[in-house]
């Protein structure tokens, strides 16, 4: 009988083990089965628009602003997500539309603006010294954007009378861009 007593079943080691196991676990394995009945009453995810816009509008203000060039130089980035950009551009010379012709040239009155990609390459450009009625123009990937980081560098000059300001050279640069994404019901942001 004294070999008898050191003697246990594997059987019930085993099986021991296996209720603490999953008494430990049940609990995660609940959660997940859980989270799966939820995430099924949940309305699916669906491919969102969202839209970043760099604006630069400038008005001048006196008549001594034709002295000095203005200029701005601003930037955003492209990725892989990106489907469209589109630029308005719209110039209106109030004042030096009203002087006399032979007093303007290019270099007295002008807006000149250029969208360089990531790699170096002007994408849009303009330079007018003429009322610009508004231009939109959408650039599509072709068959992708150039990714990285894009400029938009705009030099101009023109002038505004002072006293009542009633006549300002002004101008105004939209660029809005597009990416997809994809957004989830009851979150705010895409991904």
């Amino acid at each position: 009988m004294a070999g008898g007593q050191g003697m246990r079943r594997p059987g019930l080691g085993a099986a021991l083990l296996m209720v603490v196991l999953m008494a430990s676990t049940s609990g995660c394995m609940g959660l997940i089965a859980a989270r799966e009945s939820v995430e099924s009453l949940r309305e699916p995810a669906f491919e969102s628009l969202n839209n970043k816009k760099i604006t630069v509008d400038h008005s001048f203000q006196n008549f001594q602003d034709y002295a000095e060039e203005y200029t701005n130089r601003s930037t955003f980035v492209v990725s892989d997500q990106t489907t469209e950009i589109d630029v308005y551009f719209k110039v209106s010379f109030e004042l030096s539309r009203n002087l006399p012709s032979t007093f303007w040239d290019n270099e007295s009155r002008y807006v000149r603006a250029t969208l360089t990609d990531g790699e170096g390459m002007v994408q849009w450009e303009q330079d007018v010294s003429e009322d610009a009625s508004p231009l939109e123009e959408t650039l599509l990937p072709n068959p992708s954007f150039a990714q990285g980081e894009w400029e938009l560098d705009v030099k101009a000059r023109g002038g505004a009378e002072g006293f009542t300001g009633s006549l300002q050279d002004n101008f105004m640069i939209i660029v809005t861009v597009t990416n997809s994404c994809v957004q989830y019901p009851l979150v705010d942001d895409c991904y």
